[in-house]
């Protein structure tokens, strides 16, 4: 195993030195897209921090990065590849042993999922169907060297582009939730914390939420036994052709489910892949199943309340309130020009558009109108084109990446929603716990 570790950081340094050398030779449109490939390609072949990273950089920072390099580090979404079982079941035995390991049977040899540090394998307990989430050998031991390295890395993109970012923040919150992530205890954690909230949010939800059982006897730091649910995952369900009335409740109960986590209880699922909503109907009653705890993050009230005072003050086009609290908030550099601070409280009211009356007059937004698709992504570049000293707001990474994935569900469910009443929510909920 530790000549693994010696590999891996081989590879890894040796793709920063290439990369360095070319970013100090040239940076032109070739040297950009050579550096691109040098990181898919060693990336692809490793897993744990360096992919996950190399992941979120893509999405994260792809107004911050050449575009070459966003086009081929995206390539990553769908790069993991599984472990072959022998190596998964050594973990599984380090970390359950004894009479609780006994009561593990006919663990499948294939994973019924691949991610960038764990798979899953569907697996028998007490003639009961269960899954097992099993963390990737030595992948925590990798984070430190990986993190430094992909930083590094960021920074000379960043340069390239003639940007002077600070990017220590950023990453230390890639590290916290990294390393929460690979500790399970921390997730079953939150995990029993959900289901005990969306119990209380199925007596007024559209759908009825439901979240795995854990086994607490069955799991350890490195492997979670929980209970396997059925469903279809939502790009599944999507292709079956659903009513409108379907799609309309599962679209209302994922919003309400956001709304709760960050404004109400200050508890967020962040992470944004849709195979992280399993749905059920039976009979005319629509079930989602929530999966995938590891990335959960709180939020205190009082950022809450902060962060729903920059909303208002962008729909109240306060200018001089707006900027000293975007920069208290550390949201932009305060050293940015005004087209700066311009395009940011542009880009924020073009964000918060779908909660007011439209141009049309009417009060419900469509989520699959591409006008404001492209109006948005337009003010965002705008934002990208004019930042030189602030990287994307480490605070809130997390959360707009779960935000951008509950707006890519409702986009895709078509739906038109008046969403006038979640404004108001918003500062109910706020005033409620001041």
């Amino acid at each position: 195993m530790k000549s693994k570790g010696i590999s891996r950081t081989f590879e890894l340094l040796k793709l920063a030195t290439s990369v360095g050398i070319k970013e100090l030779q040239s940076g032109d449109l070739n040297s950009r897209i050579e550096q691109a490939m040098l990181i898919a390609k060693s990336l692809s072949q490793l897993k744990g921090a360096a992919m996950k990273v190399g992941q979120l950089l893509s999405l994260d920072l792809d107004d911050y990065f050449p575009p070459e390099a966003v086009e081929i580090l995206s390539q990553l979404q769908n790069a993991a590849a599984s472990l072959p079982f022998e190596e998964i079941d050594r973990v599984i035995n380090s970390e359950i042993k004894g009479p609780n390991r006994k009561l593990i049977t006919d663990i499948s040899s294939s994973p019924i999922g691949v991610a960038s540090i764990a798979q899953v394998h569907k697996a028998r307990m007490r003639q009961r169907d269960i899954v097992l989430k099993v963390q990737y050998p030595k992948v925590a031991e990798s984070i430190d060297t990986d993190l430094k390295i992909l930083k590094t890395l960021a920074s000379s993109f960043c340069r390239l582009s003639g940007r002077k970012m600070n990017l220590d923040d950023l990453f230390k919150e890639f590290e916290f939730i990294l390393n929460q992530e690979l500790d399970y205890r921390l997730e079953a954690g939150f995990q029993r914390e959900f289901s005990e909230k969306v119990t209380n949010l199925n007596q007024t939800s559209a759908c009825q939420f439901r979240v795995p059982e854990i086994f607490e006897e069955l799991s350890g730091r490195k492997v979670l036994a929980m209970s396997f649910e059925p469903g279809l995952t939502f790009r599944h369900w999507l292709s079956t052709t659903p009513t409108k009335r379907d799609k309309d409740q599962v679209a209302v109960a994922i919003l309400d489910l956001y709304f709760h986590e960050f404004f109400e209880w200050g508890l967020v699922q962040t992470d944004p892949n849709w195979g992280n909503f399993l749905i059920n109907k039976k009979n005319s009653e629509i079930g989602i199943t929530l999966l995938d705890f590891g990335a959960t993050r709180r939020y205190s009230s009082e950022f809450v309340k902060r962060y729903i005072a920059l909303l208002d003050l962008a729909s109240q086009s306060s200018p001089k309130a707006f900027r000293e609290l975007a920069i208290d908030m550390a949201f932009i550099d305060s050293r940015e020009s005004e087209a700066a601070f311009l395009a940011f409280e542009e880009m924020l009211k073009t964000a918060i558009k779908p909660f007011f009356k439209q141009s049309s007059g009417s009060a419900f937004f469509d989520f699959s109108d591409r006008n404001h698709t492209k109006e948005s992504q337009t003010a965002m570049k705008a934002l990208s084109r004019e930042l030189v000293y602030s990287p994307p707001p480490y605070s809130i990474v997390f959360l707009h990446r779960k935000l951008g994935g509950v707006y890519s569900i409702l986009k895709s469910l078509e739906v038109k929603l008046d969403i006038s009443p979640y404004w108001q929510m918003m500062n109910d909920l706020s005033k409620k716990n001041v």
